[in-house]
């Protein structure tokens, strides 16, 4: 989940507040539980892999605590790692690392959406008063004009939590509290509609929480629905969602780092990271590995999830958002990168299929979204791109 406070106030005094004490403790920080597999380096099979593991090993001695980065090509496939899941305990990266998601989780819960619109038990077009009973939905703006459709794009005019105020407020003096979806609609239904529903884009993380709450009073539970219509049927062995074993920690899950000041230097942030993955739903929580991040947005894209036409539909988009039903366009060199970025504390992501190619890319790391490692990950997203896609 991308805030719209990205490394600013909020971010800054909350997590000082937070860890500051911890970070002259760092003998007490626990070693990062190994994952429950392992990667056979034999499946490395990708001519290039001495160039991918230099990239990685250099922006790791730039800043980055610890990075992972998957590429599939025609050419073949390579699966690595560097730095560290652990830094104060010396755990080494490995590519079966678990990662937080953040914001690729709206890919999941779109197709979840998708997917029970496919059974006829929710309408795209059917506004959200016609899902949600009254006491929610009266403290949405827009609850009762905007659709499905247009909270799967963010074109519903809704807004996000952090319009109001009184949510940096609360983070800040309560970072680690309970925030039920009581708490977090409150943060909504003081603010005013952004605009009439379907007339300009706003990326808000309030519209898959609320797409959430939907799928919860149509199939009872949308994290079963995640778990047995998008996991289960491709497979998805190390991805967590709720109500996954272990979750919201699972074996392999690395430490969260974040750099709060701008200059590179990086606090361990895993309790608020795991807190965060607990409060938010539909918007951020998935936890996954490289490979099964590949795995999911390739089979989406491949047809192996839904029908022709609900794919379609998912893919297209409307200017000048670049963003379709839960899928985000990145123009390239080469060609449209279909999938979802994601960031928040102490994670940063990247899962995209460039369809132009033939080709597949995740790159994962477990420093913030601030300062001195949101630069660094930009970079090297950009470099890894050209090192993987150049020729093809």
């Amino acid at each position: 989940m991308r805030r719209s406070i990205r490394g600013g106030i909020r971010l800054g005094l909350v997590l000082s507040f937070v860890i500051g004490a911890a970070a002259c403790t760092l003998d007490l920080v626990a070693p990062v539980v190994p994952p429950p597999d392992t990667w056979d380096p034999a499946l490395n099979t990708h001519p290039d892999s001495v160039v991918f593991q230099a990239l990685l090993d250099r922006y790791v001695r730039e800043g980055l605590p610890g990075v992972v980065l998957l590429v599939r090509t025609p050419q073949g496939e390579w699966n690595g790692a560097a730095g560290y899941a652990g830094i104060e305990t010396g755990d080494r990266m490995l590519p079966t690392h678990r990662f937080h998601g953040a914001s690729v989780t709206k890919m999941y819960m779109a197709s979840a959406v998708m997917l029970l619109a496919e059974d006829g038990l929710i309408d795209l077009d059917a506004t959200v008063s016609q899902y949600l009973p009254e006491a929610l939905y009266r403290r949405i703006p827009n609850g009762t004009r905007a659709t499905v459709r247009q909270l799967l794009g963010h074109r519903s005019g809704i807004p996000d939590f952090n319009g109001d105020f009184r949510y940096d407020v609360d983070f800040l003096n309560d970072p680690l509290g309970s925030y039920a979806s009581d708490r977090l609609l409150s943060y909504l239904e003081r603010q005013s509609a952004l605009w009439a529903p379907g007339t300009g884009y706003f990326y808000s993380n309030a519209n898959y929480y609320i797409l959430a709450l939907i799928v919860d009073q149509v199939a009872g539970d949308h994290a079963v629905v995640i778990s047995a219509r998008v996991l289960e049927p491709l497979a998805l062995v190390a991805t967590y969602y709720r109500h996954e074993p272990a979750y919201p920690s699972p074996p392999g899950l690395v430490n969260a780092y974040q750099d709060l000041a701008g200059d590179g230097r990086l606090m361990n942030v895993t309790d608020l990271a795991t807190h965060d993955a607990e409060v938010f739903m539909g918007n951020a929580g998935l936890i996954a590995t490289s490979a099964d991040f590949a795995d999911f947005l390739d089979g989406l894209l491949g047809g192996d999830l839904l029908e022709p036409e609900s794919l379609s539909q998912m893919k297209a988009w409307v200017e000048p958002s670049r963003y379709g039903l839960g899928l985000n366009y990145l123009d390239t060199r080469y060609g449209p990168a279909l999938g979802h970025s994601g960031g928040d504390v102490g994670a940063l992501a990247q899962v995209r299929r460039f369809p132009h190619v033939d080709a597949t890319l995740v790159l994962l790391t477990n420093g913030g979204d601030s300062g001195v490692t949101d630069r660094l990950f930009a970079l090297l997203w950009d470099e890894a791109m050209h090192a993987a896609l150049d020729g093809l």
